[in-house]
């Protein structure tokens, strides 16, 4: 394993052509699109301010140990057999999944199913089921890090993950082998992780109390080179690239937009207050449709327009408390939160100034559990907390949601099939990062610092 040195900028010791290995690419190839890695609940585990969520619940489940081969059992598992990638899984028809090049939640021509009396017949039995999904296998379960895990990032061309922990390491797994490929210390909590297209983006917090800076590290994989951007003030608590630009939103109340000038990326645009922003800390967005959709601590969603930096609608108090996950299906909007609640909204066809978004959700799942729109905790405890969300197509190509929770571990629904509950992933701690293999494989990072690997089967 190469050493690389632990200042969090430089050159690499050990490899000529840098550091992180990965598969070449160039920043500047037209309108790649990806979304980083978050926190999952960085604020809701008592390492940041608030500290909501610590305690009993962090305990729970975190049983190691691998099941099968590891190797075999990936590759047969669909990756690169029939149903796969490639065959029309993730790039199929319906599209339902394609984001250019990296996750990017539900997209396509599918309309949301299961509104109305439907969905409250059914919430009951929905909430919650301890038996694991039929058709997932656990293959491996590494102990990644000695803290817990706050972001994941795979790169399906190169077949590498990318981790980063509390303990202030990144690695790069090769994910064949479940081996460390490299690490680096960065002497600071990573909060956010994205590769796409040879570049690696890294987000971690330097400093402490209220001296604490966001910062990004820029790993030119292709090039050997790495930059360091002073981000944010606070935790950065989301990455995302989205037409040659990267995204950051932190604890700032911020959103801040990057592009390239020559081989260094600057600063093109804040998103803040002055703009009709957010005034509390920024914990998710996405682009949806070409406009930017966000969502803060206080439960307020806003869109804006990349394009000219313009917040053109704001929707306050769409949950109760922290939204931690924002996804697309189709022409709605899929919005998780610690008040417990998923909520879904639509988008308006077409688009109107100040009107891209129906200001009421069409859907909500999951009890309040104390919380309501607009309304604050009742007395009777903490919420069920969504820490985060992500969509991937399964090895036949339906649409399946893996919602993780602060008390009832992950759950994996199929969407298309109008929410319908296949049941909670084995042997996993509470778990505030994910990312998949489309068709093939949920990867999973936990509290333990313990990465867990299913497949798709049948």
């Amino acid at each position: 394993m190469d050493d690389w040195s632990g200042d969090g900028r430089g050159n690499y010791r050990g490899r000529p052509s840098g550091g992180f290995g990965g598969g070449g690419g160039r920043h500047n190839d037209n309108y790649y699109r990806g979304r980083g890695g978050r926190t999952g609940g960085g604020y809701y585990d008592g390492s940041g301010p608030g500290g909501y969520y610590d305690g009993p619940q962090g305990g729970r489940g975190g049983r190691g140990g691998s099941r099968g081969g590891y190797q075999d059992g990936y590759q047969v598992g669909g990756y690169q057999g029939a149903g796969g990638y490639d065959s029309g899984g993730y790039r199929g028809a319906a599209g339902r999944f394609n984001d250019g090049g990296s996750r990017r939640g539900f997209r396509g021509g599918r309309t949301w199913n299961n509104a109305g009396q439907k969905r409250q017949q059914q919430q009951q039995q929905q909430q919650y089921n301890a038996n694991p999904p039929p058709n997932m296998t656990l293959l491996k379960t590494i102990q990644a890090h000695t803290s817990a895990i706050t972001c994941l990032s795979y790169d399906q061309a190169t077949n590498a993950l990318y981790s980063g922990s509390k303990d202030g390491k990144i690695k790069q797994w090769d994910c064949n082998s479940g081996q460390v490929v490299h690490e680096e210390n960065l002497n600071g909590q990573v909060t956010a992780i994205l590769f796409i297209q040879g570049f690696l983006f890294v987000a971690y917090v330097k400093g402490q109390g209220r001296d604490q800076d966001g910062i990004i590290n820029v790993y030119n994989t292709a090039a050997g080179k790495t930059q360091m951007i002073p981000g944010h003030r606070g935790y950065i608590n989301q990455l995302m690239v989205a037409n040659n630009l990267l995204f950051s939103c932190g604890q700032d109340s911020s959103i801040r937009v990057w592009g390239m000038e020559g081989e260094a990326f600057v600063c093109k645009q804040i998103l803040d207050k002055d703009k009709g922003g957010h005034t509390s800390p920024v914990h998710s967005f996405e682009i949806i449709n070409g406009f930017l959709v966000s969502g803060d601590s206080t439960g307020t969603l806003k869109i804006w327009d990349p394009s000219t930096g313009t917040c053109t609608q704001t929707i306050p108090m769409a949950h109760g408390h922290i939204i931690t996950s924002i996804l697309q299906y189709g022409n709605n909007i899929l919005s998780g939160s610690s008040d417990s609640t998923m909520k879904v909204w639509e988008l308006t066809n077409p688009p109107m100034p100040g009107a891209v978004v129906k200001p009421e959700p069409i859907d909500s799942y999951f009890t309040d559990d104390g919380a309501s729109r607009g309304g604050r905790y009742r007395q009777g405890g903490l919420p069920n907390a969504i820490l985060t969300m992500d969509g991937s197509p399964d090895n036949k190509g339906e649409s399946m949601l893996a919602i993780a929770t602060i008390k009832t571990g992950v759950s994996l629904y199929n969407v298309d099939q109008g929410m319908t509950l296949l049941g909670t992933l084995p042997e996993v701690d509470v778990v505030r990062a994910i990312t998949n293999v489309p068709g093939a494989a949920i990867i999973l990072g936990d509290d333990n610092g313990k990465v867990h690997i299913f497949s798709w089967s049948g």
